[in-house]
């Protein structure tokens, strides 16, 4: 999900030793809570088993009036049932928990990072390239969405103003997105830099 990693190079340019710390999706995960969320909100939603399903029967985007009428009348059927589960408070403090989860897991990996680095080299201003790649966070089938833009926003106020200098991430402006291999290029042609 996140990795920071410095390559240490002696006078002549070749890497001496790679320093790397990696935050993983299932850290990330597991250390803000969601993973116990899930299953705790499965043990609650076994009470409300029977309206779900009922629900689950009858399409909210109907194509005739009919099913339209069998849609109104099972939500107006399961709404009181439903109601008194989500309003229990217990909904509204998981979902702050695990707001205040994801934050703290964020800023305590830039905060670790930020003190082993001061460690290894105290002489040193800290300074952080951050990838400026834009993509969805949110995940899709199968995958687990990771908070881009958290991470980001975390670092600059972790780091200080001026300190994180958004980069093109590696090979990304290095080969266009017409070739879906390099070896596919027009021979004779240079690789396109990157700025």
């Amino acid at each position: 999900m996140a990795t920071v990693a410095h390559e240490e190079r002696s006078a002549a340019g070749t890497v001496v030793s790679v320093w790397q710390r990696t935050l993983t999706a299932g850290q990330y995960y597991r250390d803000s809570g969601i993973t116990r969320q899930a299953q705790a909100t499965k043990t609650w939603l076994a009470e409300v088993k029977p309206q779900l399903t009922a629900l689950s029967r009858v399409s909210s985007k109907p194509s005739s009036l009919a099913s339209y009428r069998q849609f109104a009348d099972t939500v107006l059927e399961t709404y009181d049932t439903m109601w008194a589960e989500v309003s229990k408070p217990r909904w509204a403090n998981a979902k702050f928990r695990l707001y205040c989860g994801k934050k703290r897991v964020v800023a305590s990996f830039w905060a670790k990072l930020i003190k082993q680095a001061k460690q290894r080299w105290p002489d040193r201003i800290l300074a952080l390239a951050y990838g400026a790649a834009g993509f969805s966070g949110s995940g899709s089938i199968g995958c687990r969405g990771v908070p881009v833009s958290q991470m980001r926003k975390e670092a600059v106020r972790q780091f200080g103003a001026g300190r994180v200098v958004l980069v093109d991430e590696f090979r990304t402006s290095r080969i266009s997105s017409a070739y879906s291999h390099p070896s596919e290029a027009l021979p004779g042609q240079p690789p396109e830099s990157f700025r």
